[in-house]
């Protein structure tokens, strides 16, 4: 599964610097290269927690409760994960949303809301959630996508300012309704290329959270992530999501993980 997901990601990142490289005579994999060895480094994973607002645990009541916490899951994760990162450490997001996620190589965060409404199993529960992460390599294949789609986002962003210039010029003149058409078709096939490594990436990503899941309870927390999610699903007020969201979305939804933990517990 692992290996299987590793080739996707890949396949997929080396088809955006062709496709960019073709565009630019091969100028942008350079800058490819350069990105791809820079989010590997520790300084691209602390600039990362600057931005997302992400700290330490610094008060005194965050480590008396938590660090027990994270370091009896972590302890317990290791042997069953030859690839577990023996530097993770935890931090906080200043968020009241029920949420925890992993990133980089050593960054484990639970949100704000989660520490304060959360009881310690389910809290347990989410970090062996995302240990599943950390020792699927998912962290790291992340870390790829946020490469391959930099390029292709600031380009169709270039790209839409640029169509809503010819699209009012284009009522003045036939010339530059000509121009608006071929532009059109670039625009629109980069925006289908897109959509396509999208729809390819969430589905992979979607998949890694059943295995994370599955990674949990292996090791013996399994019931404290559903009850954890019962109760995100319980207070969540998030509206259905339509067809083209479930399809770009980066989790399945929470009733389907709960009910393949659960199913895993009948077994």
């Amino acid at each position: 599964m692992d290996k299987h997901r590793g080739l996707i990601y890949f396949l997929w990142f080396g088809f955006y610097i062709l496709l960019f490289g073709f565009f630019t005579a091969f100028l942008i994999i350079p800058f490819y290269l350069v990105c791809f060895i820079f989010v590997f480094t520790p300084l691209a994973e602390k600039l990362w927690r600057i931005i997302s607002g992400v700290r330490p645990l610094r008060l005194k009541k965050e480590k008396d409760r938590l660090f027990p916490l994270f370091k009896e899951v972590y302890l317990e994760s290791i042997p069953i994960s030859p690839t577990m990162p023996r530097k993770i450490r935890l931090h906080i997001q200043e968020d009241m949303s029920i949420n925890a996620f992993a990133f980089g190589r050593s960054t484990l965060v639970l949100t704000k809301g989660s520490i304060n409404l959360l009881s310690d199993d389910c809290l347990k529960g989410l970090m062996a959630h995302e240990f599943g992460h950390f020792a699927n390599r998912d962290t790291k294949y992340a870390l790829i996508a946020s490469v391959g789609n930099l390029p292709l986002s600031l380009t169709i962003k270039l790209l839409s300012k640029i169509k809503m210039k010819l699209d009012e010029a284009s009522r003045y003149s036939l010339f530059t309704s000509i121009i608006k058409g071929f532009f059109d078709l670039l625009y629109y096939a980069f925006k289908g290329v897109e959509f396509v490594g999208d729809l390819i990436i969430m589905r992979s990503r979607r998949r890694s959270e059943y295995v994370a899941d599955a990674y949990a309870f292996r090791f013996g927390y399994g019931e404290n992530l559903a009850e954890a999610l019962i109760q995100i699903y319980e207070i969540s007020m998030e509206k259905p999501k339509s067809v083209k969201e479930m399809l770009k979305s980066t989790h399945p939804p929470i009733t389907m993980q709960i009910q393949l933990i659960e199913s895993y517990e009948l077994r």
